[in-house]
């Protein structure tokens, strides 16, 4: 197996580095897409979804949840939860 020259070793570093630099870029533009579509997600929580069964709906709950207190109260906005809820409801 022959081996690589160095002109033929750096050749290959720098088109790694120009496959890097690319991904890195298009990470980094649906990155974007993804916060200019809508609310995200803080860092550090956790999407909880659960169903519940009532009156022949089928309902879906989203828990938000964190590590620390982050989400304001819903009895008092002035204090703050660990978990926050949304639903969506489906037939």
């Amino acid at each position: 197996m022959p081996s690589q020259t160095s002109e033929q070793t750096t050749q290959s570093a720098a088109l790694r580095g120009k496959q890097i630099q690319s991904l890195i870029r298009k990470l980094k533009q649906k990155i974007q897409k993804i916060e200019r579509e809508g609310e995200v997600t803080p860092r550090d929580c956790h999407i909880i979804p659960y169903q519940v069964n009532r009156n022949q709906k089928l309902y879906y709950y989203y828990k938000l949840q964190s590590a620390e207190p982050i989400f304001p109260m819903a009895t008092d906005s002035h204090k703050k939860t660990k978990y926050k809820y949304e639903r969506k409801s489906r037939k």
